[in-house]
C-alpha cells in the first residue's frame, strides 16, 4: 500500500499522512480549458458523500481540522516563537458558518462584510464563545487593552465609544440576568443613562425595584419640565396600619373611600417615624 508524501516534491496521497519541508499552495487560475472563466465559486471543497459516513467512534466527522503552532523557546538567537493561528481567512467575510439545517444565504453574506459571520438556527447560536471572556469585541479605532480584558469575566466583552450596543427589534435591546441583572459604573458621569417613552422600568421580585445610593451627593435627582418630579401610586388601603410591616423613613400614599364625604376617594400622604409591625410602627399624616 502506498505511503504518503515524505518530502517536498513528492505526490500527495489521499488516505495517508503527507509531510513536506515547504509550504503548499493551491491557486485557482484561468486556464485554456476554461475560456468562459472559472467554473465554480470555490477553490477547494472538503465534505463527506451524502453528508454521512460511518465511523468507528461516537463522533461526527469534521470537514477540516486546523491547528497552528504553540509558543515555544528556540534556545537560539530567534528567541521565543509565538503561537500560530488555526485558520486565517480574508474576504468579504473572513469566515462564514452555517448550522446544518440552515440553507446558505448569499445575499446575507454579501450584505454583512464581517471578520466572522455566523448563522444559527431556531435552537442553535449564530456565534458561540466560551472562555474567561466568551466574546471580545473592539470598535475599530479603539486600541486593545490587555489589562482590561484580564480583569473581566464576561460572556460578551466590548470596548469602544460604546462598549456594547443592543437594538431590540421585538424585545429588549439588552437583557441581563444575574446579581445584579445590569450593572453600570462610571468614573466621570452617570452609571446608567436611560432614554425612552419610559426612561427606566425596574421590577423587583424579591427585593426593591430600584436601589440607588451615592457616596458623595444625593442618591437621586428628579427633574421634569411639564409634570411633577415624583409620582407615588397610592395603595388601596385605609391607612398605614393595614401594612404588615413598616420601616422608619418610608413615604406612603393611600387611597380610600371617605364615608363622611359620600364615599369620595381621598388620597393621603404618610411618613413613617418608627418602623415595625402595626403594633409598633408610628406614622405621621402629612397630607
Amino acid at each position: 500500500m502506498a505511503s504518503g508524501a515524505e518530502e517536498s516534491g513528492d505526490d500527495m496521497v489521499v488516505g495517508r499522512t503527507n509531510t513536506s519541508e515547504d509550504r503548499t499552495l493551491l491557486l485557482a487560475i484561468n486556464g485554456d480549458n476554461a475560456p468562459g472563466g472559472y467554473g465554480e465559486d470555490f477553490v477547494l471543497n472538503v465534505s463527506t458523500q451524502g453528508d454521512k459516513v460511518l465511523v468507528s467512534t461516537p463522533h461526527g466527522v469534521d470537514a477540516i481540522h486546523a491547528k497552528g503552532t504553540v509558543s515555544f523557546a528556540t534556545g537560539g538567537a530567534i528567541g521565543t516563537i509565538p503561537a500560530g493561528n488555526g485558520i486565517i481567512a480574508q474576504g468579504l467575510n473572513g469566515v462564514v458558518g452555517y448550522v446544518h439545517d440552515v440553507a446558505r444565504d448569499k445575499p446575507l453574506e454579501s450584505s454583512v462584510g464581517a471578520g466572522l459571520l455566523g448563522v444559527g438556527g431556531a435552537n442553535a447560536a449564530g456565534v458561540f464563545g466560551s472562555g474567561q471572556n466568551g466574546i471580545v469585541g473592539y470598535e475599530q479605532a479603539t486600541g486593545r487593552d490587555l489589562a482590561f480584558e484580564a480583569g473581566q469575566k464576561a460572556g460578551v466583552l466590548g470596548r469602544g465609544e460604546t462598549g456594547v450596543s443592543g437594538d431590540g427589534a421585538n424585545g429588549a435591546g439588552v437583557f441581563g440576568r444575574g446579581v445584579p441583572g445590569v450593572q453600570g459604573q462610571s468614573t466621570g458621569g452617570p452609571g446608567v443613562v436611560a432614554l425612552g417613552l419610559t426612561g427606566l422600568v425596574a421590577t423587583g421580585t424579591g427585593g426593591p425595584g430600584a436601589l440607588v445610593s451615592s457616596t458623595s451627593e444625593q442618591a437621586a435627582v428628579l427633574e421634569s419640565t411639564r409634570m411633577a418630579q415624583l409620582l407615588l401610586v397610592p395603595l388601596r388601603i385605609e391607612g398605614p396600619l393595614d401594612l404588615k410591616r413598616s420601616t422608619a423613613g418610608e413615604l406612603l400614599t393611600t387611597v380610600w373611600a371617605d364615608k363622611e364625604q359620600r364615599d369620595k376617594e381621598i388620597v393621603s400622604l404618610w411618613f413613617c417615624k418608627v418602623g415595625g409591625d402595626p403594633t409598633q410602627s408610628n406614622w405621621v399624616k402629612l397630607a
